[in-house]
């Protein structure tokens, strides 16, 4: 079995401590344990007198930057004090990261909108906004009893830099084809936290992959990176110091692979973003033999493409996911008439089937692109052998480039390089998966749940 929480229940002045007995993050059977410790007791308890879940607080949920709604984000009023985030690879089930003993939760739509009920009134409120291991923690001055509190929506932002909340730690290998060290910059991420420095405060640590074939180097800090080969993917330790790790294109097959510790840092509970080249950690390998795709070798170039949002399992049922990405573009104006996502520069290195069964698609270049159905964002869980329930790592892969609708400069040191433009369509996209991606890790053919609260 795997960890264990306890949560008080609380019937008239009777006071009985339960045991959640989980396995791989899903809630398993409740048990009596005389020895478990009890669910912190709230220090405000839901408002007496007022009809049932009427005192709420609701509103809407942005990006640091501000400008962009997110999905899946929990949304809840601890009765304790958090504890603090563990920093590195963890193998962690939804409830783990959830914690101040919450006492009302709830999730945001696809639209970023929440609405949270059986609230406590009175003046300093706190409330938590939290999606794996971003996390801020904020005071809402006066909640009213009996009514609806909606927050303007300034309130409600993920931190953009450590003095406002969490960041998970993240490990950027640049690329000399990619600008994926940018689209944090975009997504409203402060500068300061980008370092050069493996021991930096920063929560971006930037290495120096390689650069495409004559056109130099792959961009880097002012102070020289070090090398994502021998720093960051040389070991599995060396991984596993960071909750995320993203590859940005370096314009050929990735070299000096160690396939190996990639493998082993994803089944530890890692998460890693993957873009167009770099599909050569998973067509050779440990991971070739999980059969995640037809890859298809090479540049790939396909042009600009209109592609469609993936909305159903491959046993037809709804991946709720899916629906979500869709909705989110869709209400950011980025789709087309026809509900499609234009998507310049894209690439053509993956094709999924049904015989893919680990391999949940994202994105897929519609019937006239010149190679129809050609699969431009998918997933899939790990560690590979284990049951869903029981996953805890993922990896996305990207055909999309960050730096194909940005005017980033990558001749300049990271993140100078960065333009701070809005996100493209196709960045809108890249950020839904990198928020996802950092959000506890489900069974495809589930639909996210608030972690539960103390009763």
């Amino acid at each position: 079995m795997g960890t264990r929480r306890s949560y008080a229940l609380l019937v008239g002045c009777l006071s009985v401590a339960l045991v959640v007995s989980s396995c791989g993050g899903r809630t398993g059977l409740l048990f009596f344990d005389e020895a478990a410790p009890a669910c912190t007791a709230p220090a405000r308890s839901p408002v007496a007198g007022c009809e049932a879940g009427s005192t709420t607080i609701g509103g809407t949920v942005y990006d640091p930057s501000g400008h962009n709604p997110l999905y899946n984000v929990v949304v809840y009023v601890p009765g304790g004090t958090p504890d603090p985030l563990p920093s590195g690879a963890t193998c962690d089930t939804c409830s783990d990261l959830y914690t101040g003993s919450p006492i009302a939760t709830t999730l945001t739509d696809g639209a970023g909108r929440f609405v949270l009920s059986n609230v406590p009134s009175g003046n300093d409120v706190p409330l938590v906004l939290q999606i794996g291991k971003w996390r801020r923690q904020l005071r809402i001055p006066n909640v009213v009893a009996c009514t609806e509190n909606l927050l303007t929506d300034g309130l409600l932002t993920l931190p953009k830099n450590q003095s406002e909340g969490d960041i998970p730690s993240i490990a950027v290998s640049t690329g000399g084809s990619d600008t994926l060290e940018c689209l944090f910059r975009r997504m409203g991420i402060d500068a300061s936290e980008y370092t050069g420095d493996p021991q930096g405060a920063g929560r971006i640590h930037v290495f120096q992959g390689t650069g495409k074939i004559g056109r130099g180097s792959a961009p880097t800090t002012s102070v020289p990176a070090p090398s994502s080969a021998t720093n960051l993917w040389d070991s599995v330790d060396d991984l596993k110091r960071y909750d995320m790790v993203f590859l940005s294109c370096e314009g050929q097959e990735t070299m000096n692979m160690n396939q190996q510790a990639l493998f082993d840092y994803a089944a530890s509970g890692g998460r890693v973003f993957a873009s167009h080249f770099h599909y050569s950690w998973f067509n050779t390998g440990p991971f070739a033999n999980w059969n995640l795709a037809t890859w298809l070798p090479g540049s790939g170039d396909i042009g600009d493409v209109d592609s469609v949002v993936t909305t159903t399992l491959p046993n037809g049922s709804p991946f709720a996911k899916g629906s979500a990405l869709a909705q989110w573009l869709g209400a950011a104006g980025v789709l087309l008439a026809d509900g499609e996502l234009p998507i310049q520069q894209a690439r053509h290195n993956a094709d999924l089937s049904s015989a893919n069964t680990a391999t949940q698609s994202w994105l897929a270049a519609d019937a006239d692109a010149s190679a129809p159905g050609a699969s431009q964002a998918f997933s899939f869980n790990a560690p590979l052998d284990a049951p869903p329930a029981s996953q805890c790592g993922q990896v996305v892969y990207t055909a999309m480039h960050v730096g194909a609708a940005s005017n980033d400069i990558p001749g300049l040191p990271v993140p100078d390089e960065c333009a701070t433009d809005n996100l493209s369509p196709q960045e809108m996209a890249l950020e839904f998966l990198v928020f996802n991606l950092s959000s506890c890790v489900t069974p495809t053919d589930e639909t996210p749940q608030a972690p539960p609260a103390c009763p």
